[in-house]
């Protein structure tokens, strides 16, 4: 059975075994708050009873979110929660809450969001500080962060305060100066209101060539030698290959296919993809597909099952050549082997670690491969098909002496290794089938890495489309039959009297309202199941939780929020549209709008999309990349009714549109006074931005002003933090500055200086578009001071 038990634990335990410490975690379904349910911490999970508490004894809450496959949150609770001196320190000085970011992605948005405007990056475990009930006054509901980080060391490291340490200067800055912080949470929470609910923007047109600038915006990120976009970690990126195999399907060209094959073959004969069991890892730590980051998670591979099916559908003969179908079929195994409920619905992930050790269940030496086998010929082709003859490729970096082990992946194409030993395809795949049950089996006695095995709908939804897109195209009916059977067990286990649904179960024991993305995400497995079985039940039910889901969700302008009104609990709500390794519910719902108008003929449905689109044209035409499966939805309605997106580009206006000019104000400085301050205001071009000052990720050229060949003055600028927004070439969110920016220098005239030389003033900046960037410029600005 799937547990949450790590070794780690028995130091926790009394010499009889029983437990030294129990929290209120004991009581939630979570695996992963059921991991810190022996903590000595005092955690408590997130609701009223919390709230109150923190209400009550006036103390700021604790927040640590975080999801049970996280190798970091386990580093974390090693370190720190399970420590009695950390533990007591955090129990007395705060309300210490949990969340598991998977049952309440709403929480880790908002909190999300918070992370990345106070540090310019973002990651689990997630530790942000909140001010309690009732720090303002009796109606302020608090909740809101006032210092946020990722993870935390127990002791000060590489120049982030320890736990204690923190915890410490965060209680006392509470005690001694509350109305300072208060402001402060007040500064964070409407940023991260602006952030996360923010509009859209006014409508612009909307046509074929936004999805065309994605599909070339993502062409030009494309790693021509190892396939895949941009570089290391990569990550496999189900909605974007599926953009552009529907625009390929549109408009099929050679240009095109290539990058795609290149991508679906390479992901399948790397490390990312486990060779012998089937399934995908979580990301690539390098740019080749080689060394995964060993979390598999079951919404990558019910994604990258519809990828490889359309890639098959489109073109068979390449697909058999690459062997796409052995791995859905591998990869439908996997899944109905180890991430199955009783209840037939599906499991969410796999952890990376086992004993602490990264990858411990995945790698191998030539030693073990050969004990596993046992036939020298066969063990011969196994190190030649599986790289071990080529050098070990992986040691666990966070072990001291670990060893050198092999990650297995393919380094040659089947046909072309059958062809280099002079046997036929049929007899390798043979051979290597026997090879991938002997190695599996020798696996299988290993320890196993821990299964999350909590059932989330949305998640569900998208592997009941994955196996039965695979299983329509394969031609196995087993598959399409698990795809049912997962279908019943949620509207069995998961489904309100109201006709709605819940987010996650765990044991049949089902809780959490469901989400936007729940609707959306499980519709579309209904869809795709009604596809493969042409059975009218599943479109019937399509269409009664589609509908639900517009009664909750509906934004007025257009699109949908992603909670439910009025949550007490949230101090914002939602209306997301970056689609990352989750796509967002508004571009699912999109996509099954237009499906339902295919399938029913019902023009409402195409309505209903096009509002929506509409409702995000600026967001779509600016940022196109970030809203990838946003697109995929837009070329499904083109195609419906072309005569909706007929619209062309003005492309008259975007010559018109300077990317960067500069203003300054006051335009003569008086420096009489020694002292006197300059606004430099950027005005940036409608499609473009800058890099902001503190980009929050390395290798960017940040906008900065600087003073040279002066002398006598000094200069310190304000910079804006600037807007967070997701790219193609990034794994993490960007600041960056765009529309009209003010940056603020102060001009001090230094003491004991006679003779002050104006000095000359520059602003170097790099213009971006969201696919391409200009040459970074230095430019001179027009200084002119007087009173010096």
């Amino acid at each position: 059975m799937a547990g949450h038990h790590h070794p780690h634990h028995d130091a926790l335990k009394n010499a009889d075994g029983s437990w030294k410490f129990t929290n209120r975690l004991a009581a939630q379904t979570s695996p992963y708050l059921l991991q810190h349910a022996h903590n000595p911490v005092d955690w408590h999970a997130w609701g009223p009873d919390a709230f109150e508490l923190s209400r009550r004894t006036n103390k700021p809450i604790f927040l640590s979110i975080g999801y049970s496959t996280c190798y970091w949150c386990h580093v974390m609770e090693r370190q720190v929660f399970e420590s009695p001196t950390l533990a007591q320190l955090a129990n007395e000085l705060f309300v210490c809450i949990k969340v598991d970011r998977e049952e309440r992605p709403d929480i880790d948005d908002i909190y999300m969001t918070a992370v990345q405007l106070m540090t310019g990056r973002g990651g689990w475990p997630m530790s942000v500080f909140l001010t309690p009930p009732g720090g303002d006054d009796e109606r302020d509901p608090g909740l809101r962060p006032f210092y946020a980080g990722t993870y935390i060391p127990p002791s000060p490291s590489h120049g982030i305060p320890g736990f204690g340490q923190l915890a410490q200067a965060l209680a006392q800055a509470w005690k001694d100066r509350r109305a300072d912080v208060l402001r402060e949470s007040h500064k964070i929470a409407h940023a991260v209101r602006a952030q996360v609910a923010r509009g859209s923007g006014d409508p612009v047109p909307l046509g074929a060539f936004a999805v065309q600038d994605a599909a070339n915006a993502l062409l030009r990120t494309f790693d021509s030698e190892h396939g895949g976009f941009g570089g290391a970690p990569k990550f496999p990126q189900p909605a974007n290959l599926l953009l552009l195999l529907r625009v390929y399907e549109n408009q099929p060209t050679d240009e095109l296919w290539q990058p795609i094959a290149l991508t679906l073959d390479r992901m399948a004969r790397g490390g990312m993809y486990d060779q012998i069991a089937g399934g995908f890892h979580r990301y690539s730590t390098d740019e080749k597909w080689l060394v995964p980051h060993f979390e598999k998670m079951l919404y990558d591979n019910g994604q990258l099952l519809e990828v490889y099916a359309l890639a098959h559908r489109l073109h068979p003969d390449a697909s058999t050549a690459m062997r796409w179908p052995d791995v859905m079929r591998q990869t439908c195994d996997y899944v109905l082997r180890e991430m199955t409920d009783s209840s037939g619905a599906f499991w969410s992930a796999q952890d990376a670690e086992v004993d602490a050790h990264e990858g411990g269940n995945y790698v191998w030496t030539p030693a073990e491969v050969d004990d596993a086998i046992g036939d020298p010929a066969l063990s011969a082709l196994a190190r030649t098909l599986y790289g071990l003859d080529l050098g070990t490729n992986f040691r666990d970096p966070h072990i001291d002496g670990a060893p050198d082990v092999n990650v297995l992946f393919m380094p040659v194409k089947l046909d072309e290794l059958a062809a280099k030993r002079s046997v036929t395809i049929d007899a390798l795949s043979r051979s290597k089938l026997e090879i991938d049950r002997m190695l599996l089996s020798a696996r299988s006695h290993r320890k196993q890495p821990a299964t999350d095995d909590k059932v989330l709908t949305s998640w569900n939804g998208m592997m009941i489309a994955g196996l039965a897109d695979a299983g329509g195209t394969l031609g196995e009916p087993d598959y399409i039959q698990a795809a049912e059977t997962a279908a019943e067990a949620v509207l069995r286990h998961l489904s309100t009297p109201d006709g709605g649904l819940l987010r996650t179960m765990r044991h049949g024991d089902a809780r959490v309202p469901a989400f936007l993305e729940d609707y959306a995400f499980f519709s579309h497995g209904l869809i795709r199941l009604h596809r493969a079985t042409s059975k009218s039940v599943w479109l019937d039910h399509a269409i009664r939780l589609t509908n639900h889901a517009i009664a909750l969700f509906a934004s007025p302008s257009g699109g949908y929020f992603d909670t439910l009104a009025d949550q007490a609990d949230l101090f914002v709500r939602t209306r997301s549209s970056y689609d990352g390794a989750v796509p967002s519910g508004n571009s699912r719902m999109i996509g099954n709008l237009v499906a339902l108008h295919a399938y029913t003929g019902d023009a409402t449905w195409l309505d209903r999309a096009t509002t929506d689109l509409r409702s995000f044209s600026a967001a779509l035409v600016r940022r196109g990349v970030g809203m990838v499966h946003t697109l995929t939805g837009l070329l499904a309605a083109i195609r419906a009714d072309p005569a909706r997106f007929a619209s062309q580009r003005p492309d008259d206006v975007l010559l018109r549109n300077r990317p960067l000019s500069v203003t300054l104000h006051p335009e003569v400085v008086d420096l009489s006074s020694g002292v006197a301050t300059l606004d430099v205001t950027l005005h940036i071009g409608d499609e473009y931005h800058l890099t902001a000052h503190e980009p929050g990720v390395d290798g960017l050229v940040p906008t900065t002003l600087s003073i040279q060949s002066g002398k006598g003055l000094s200069m310190s600028v304000a910079y804006p933090a600037g807007d967070v927004e997701a790219f193609a070439f990034a794994d993490e969110p960007v600041r960056v500055y765009q529309g009209t920016v003010t940056l603020r220098a102060t001009l001090s005239r230094e003491q004991g200086v006679e003779d002050v030389v104006v000095p000359k003033l520059f602003l170097k900046a790099q213009v971006c578009t969201d696919v391409s960037c200009l040459e970074p410029r230095t430019h001179e600005l027009p200084l002119q001071l007087v009173g010096v």
